[in-house]
This record gives C-alpha cells, sequence and structure tokens, in this order.
C-alpha cells in the first residue's frame, strides 16, 4: 500500500496480525458471531439456498445485497454458514482497520500514531458488536472507509482504475443500504470532478459509468417490476416512523375517524400483509414464492416482500405527508430526538437490549462490562447520550479551517488530503442528517457506519492543533 509515495508495509502487517490476534483470543473468551436471518429485509433461508436469484432478482422491500450475502453463506457453508459469514466480517473489519490506517496517514498522521488509531478503532465495543451480527452497518462501514481510501488514491496519483473502483465501490454500498442512493451517489461525483486533477472531466465521468449502471439497475429493475423507481419500496415505512407513529393513540383515532390519515395507521407499522388483507385485495403474483407467501415459512414471520406492502407503504407514505403539512414543529422536535439518539450509545441501539432476545446478549456476556465503561466514559459523563460527541463541533473547527484553505489547492498531496477531509464531512453531514429525518429509535447502530470517519476527522484535528502548537514554539531566528 502505497501512501506519500512510501511504501508502508509494517505497519499494515502490525495491524492485521493484531486485529486477528484480538479476535482468536475474544473467540477462545466465548464471543460468537450472531448469525440471525430472521430480519424483515431477508427473504426465508429456503427461499435463500433454493432461489437465490429470485431473492435478488425479485426483491423490492429492501436493497438486496444482505440477501446476496445470506445466500453465499448458506450455500457455501451449509450448518457452517455463520462461519462463513464471520469469516467474511472479520475480512470486513480488516479492511475497514487499514483503510483507517491508509486515511490516517493520508491526513498526515505519522505511522505509528496511525497505527495506534486504526488499532484503538478496531477494539472498540460498538465495532466489536456490529462486527460480530449479521447487520449491514459493518458492511457499509468498510466500504465507505474503504471509498475514502480510493478517492485519496485517485487524487494523489490519478488513474482510470482507481476511479472506477471508487465509483463501483459507491454503487455496492448503494445495494446494501438504501440511504446511499442515486443523489449520494450524484454527490460523490461532484467531489471526485472537483478534486480529481485533469483538464478535461472525461475521465471521471467515464470512470463513474460502471458504478452508476450498477446502481442503476438495481433501481430500473425495480421499476420495471414493481413500479417503484428505487432501492427500497418500504420507505413510506420509514417516514412513519418520525410522524404519524408520535400521535397519541386518541389523536391518531381522530385523524383516522376524519378521513385525515388512513384506517392503515391504526395497524403497527411492522404489521405483516395479513394485517392488510381487510383493505386490499391480495392477489397471487406468480412470479415467485419470494413474493406470494404472506409468511417466511422457516420463522413463521411476516414476509414484507409480498407485493401488497408496495400500496401498503404508498398509502403509508401518504399518512406521513399528512402528519408533515399538519405538524411540522413535532416533526422538527422528532429530529431533534433523533439527532440526539444517533450520537447515543452504539451498543444499546437495540429495542429489546441486555434481553435474551437482542442480538447481542450473547456479546453482552463476554463484552458487557467493557462496553458500559466505554459507555460511562464517552456517553454519560454529561449531556446523556450524546456525552462526549457534543464536542464535535469544536474538534471540527480545524478539519473545516484546513479543508477551506486547501479545497482548491493545486498542490497534488494538499489536494488529495483536503479530498479525504471533504468526503469524511460529507458523510458525516449526510448520515447525521438522513438517519434523524427519516427515522428514530435505532439511530445509534447508523451512526457506526460513518464511526470511522468521525475518528479520522477527530485525529485530524488532534494532529493539526498539536502541528500549529509546534509551530507557535518555534524560536524566531534574527536575520543577519
Amino acid at each position: 500500500m502505497t501512501i506519500a509515495g512510501r511504501i508502508l508495509p509494517r505497519e499494515h502487517v502490525l495491524l492485521s496480525v493484531s486485529f486477528l490476534v484480538v479476535r482468536l483470543l475474544l473467540a477462545a473468551r466465548g464471543l460468537r458471531y450472531d448469525f440471525e436471518l430472521n430480519w424483515m429485509f431477508l427473504s426465508d433461508p429456503v427461499d435463500l439456498v433454493g432461489r437465490p436469484f429470485d431473492c435478488v432478482y425479485y426483491f423490492h422491500a429492501y436493497p438486496p445485497g444482505m440477501n446476496f450475502l445470506a445466500s453465499l453463506a448458506l450455500l457455501l457453508g451449509g450448518t457452517h454458514a455463520w462461519l462463513v459469514a464471520e469469516v467474511t466480517f472479520w475480512s470486513l473489519g480488516l479492511l475497514l482497520a487499514n483503510s483507517l490506517l491508509y486515511l490516517a496517514r493520508a491526513v498526515g498522521m505519522r505511522g505509528r500514531t496511525a497505527l495506534a488509531l486504526a488499532l484503538v478503532f478496531s477494539i472498540l465495543p460498538q465495532a466489536l458488536y456490529l462486527e460480530h451480527v449479521f447487520l449491514y452497518e459493518h458492511l457499509v462501514a468498510a466500504l465507505l472507509t474503504l471509498a475514502g481510501a480510493l478517492l485519496h488514491a485517485a487524487v494523489k496519483r490519478p488513474g482510470s482504475r482507481v476511479l472506477v473502483a471508487f465509483f463501483v465501490v459507491c454503487a455496492v454500498i448503494g445495494w446494501f443500504r438504501s440511504s446511499f442512493h442515486l443523489v449520494w451517489f450524484a454527490g460523490m461525483l461532484a467531489l471526485a470532478l472537483h478534486f480529481v486533477p485533469g483538464k478535461s472531466r472525461r475521465p471521471v465521468l467515464f470512470a463513474a459509468v460502471p458504478g452508476a449502471a450498477l446502481l442503476l439497475a438495481l433501481y430500473l429493475k425495480n421499476w420495471a417490476l414493481f413500479g417503484v423507481f428505487g432501492a427500497t419500496s418500504a420507505a413510506g415505512g420509514n417516514l412513519t416512523h418520525v410522524t404519524v407513529d408520535r400521535l397519541t393513540p386518541e389523536d391518531r383515532a381522530t385523524w383516522i375517524a376524519s378521513g385525515k390519515i388512513s384506517p392503515l395507521a391504526g395497524l403497527h407499522v411492522y404489521s405483516g400483509p395479513a394485517a392488510y388483507l381487510p383493505y386490499f385485495q391480495a392477489r397471487e403474483d406468480g412470479r415467485s414464492p419470494v413474493l406470494d407467501r404472506l409468511e417466511r415459512p422457516t420463522f413463521h414471520s411476516p414476509n414484507f416482500n409480498h407485493p401488497l406492502m408496495i400500496d401498503v407503504m404508498k398509502r403509508r407514505r401518504d399518512d406521513a405527508l399528512a402528519y408533515l403539512a399538519a405538524r411540522p414543529r413535532d416533526y422538527a422536535s422528532t429530529v431533534l430526538l433523533g439527532l440526539e439518539q444517533f450520537f447515543g450509545p452504539t451498543t444499546e441501539w437495540h429495542p429489546h437490549d441486555k434481553r435474551p432476545d437482542s442480538p447481542h446478549f450473547e456479546h453482552d456476556r463476554v463484552l458487557g462490562g467493557y462496553a458500559d465503561f466505554y459507555n460511562r466514559i464517552v456517553h454519560r459523563l454529561f449531556l446523556r447520550p450524546v456525552g462526549l460527541y457534543a464536542l464535535l463541533p469544536l474538534v471540527l473547527v480545524l478539519p473545516i479551517a484546513r479543508l477551506r484553505a486547501t479545497f482548491r489547492s493545486r498542490v497534488r498531496h494538499r489536494r488529495a488530503r483536503a479530498a479525504v477531509l471533504a468526503f469524511a464531512l460529507v458523510q458525516l453531514g449526510y448520515v447525521a442528517l438522513t438517519s434523524a429525518l427519516f427515522t428514530i429509535g435505532e439511530s445509534a447502530r447508523y451512526r457506526y457506519q460513518i464511526e470511522p470517519l468521525i475518528w479520522l476527522l477527530g485525529a485530524a484535528a488532534i494532529h493539526d492543533f498539536r502541528r500549529r502548537r509546534r509551530i507557535g514554539r518555534r524560536p524566531v531566528v534574527a536575520a543577519a
């Protein structure tokens, strides 16, 4: 791996070995991977094994990336599918840690300091918890960090292959997480167009074509098959959380009776398609069992990918818009609450935290004391649950100042460093804003997607502060 003209294998080898040693020691202590397949964003395991193509092609409720990953693990591993998933997530952890080390060097940190940053991040409670559960946050965090490293490399040493890789990684993220959609992809294109040097913008635009085609294929597939131009048909349900679900039962009943919102608002947002049969005509789609079943047979849990849910979510979207028009101030208060939750303890995101049905219940047996200690220091010293994250605006002052000073720099290494800072700041603002605007309750785990970049910005601020102090202490040498 090349950074600033130097080959630095030693730090990456030390980091990788340390990473694996820690994971093996924790496994010996009893830390296990939670390969739970009863998530609402997955198809039934019977279909994941027997109809893997259908689970991607006919899946509209959410992006099909996790379906693809689950199918791969089940087909390759069989009864040991959990091991395939665990090795995959360990590999993602290695990718994340090494990409963070690269980025730390990219913003000017020395090798040992950059190594320490990446190593410490790799053993944070939230990193260990989400690395050991079959969720998309850890994958997205790894790919976002890799994308930042690829953008830096593309600016530092322009080349079409690196740029193509950057855009493909961005598109892959969109196949796993619907919030990273075409508008976000266009923003990444804008960053590349600004920072990648060259007299013409054509090489950047051409490099973006494979990634754009990959992401657009998902949108066009859903549009052609289901009339939904997007990566998910469940957006209305997400918006329900921050709108209609905030009504009191009395107000909700009054609104339904007056026709202000539909009767569907009286049902829980996680109700399955069977609950909506009195309101919609259920008909066999005929294209695939992935679509037709009201329940996923293995778990006897709702099949949120049933075509009926498309109409349900459209109705819920209309209800949410009615709430937004009637109570914009209440919605603003909910957004502020969501922002507060966003910066809360990531290890406590699950609604059933500390209960046996939490995906982290077994993790708590091994790491619970460590996680509680970390959360007391970071989140509960003051301004609970935000804690030290309340200082983030102050911490960002120096990186933002450096970005302003180098945003239009023609010096290659400064331009590349500015690209990294801009990328990290954009992700921080984007993920925090979208998480608060469109959902509530589990926002703390969404923060982990950008947690490496938050730590990178904090480290960059400390590095700049120390550098400025050293410069300020230098003695002034009088001219002869």
